[in-house]
């Protein structure tokens, strides 16, 4: 589980890692994440696929981002994949 920040209500946000893959293809790798973004009221399922310097996030139906504004949560979370990937 990683922390990456607290929501208006003073809830800590968090992404849970459940599974990751590796695909190989013509232009390269791309690495996928399967997780639950959340924070202890409302969860949502987050896809994370990471190609050379690109990230892309698809969440699914919740309304955590009544709690918390999603580009923040896109850069934090990015910034979490790349750290996850270098290590």
């Amino acid at each position: 589980m990683i922390y990456l920040t607290n929501d208006t209500l003073d809830q800590a946000v968090y992404f849970e890692l459940l599974g990751s893959s590796t695909l190989r293809n013509v232009s390269g790798g791309e690495r996928r994440y399967r997780g639950v973004l959340g924070n202890g009221t409302s969860e949502v399922p987050v896809t994370v696929r990471q190609r050379r310097d690109c990230v892309e996030m698809d969440f699914g139906r919740g309304n955590i981002f009544s709690f918390v504004e999603e580009r923040v949560i896109r850069k934090m979370l990015a910034e979490a994949v790349r750290e996850m990937t270098t290590h």
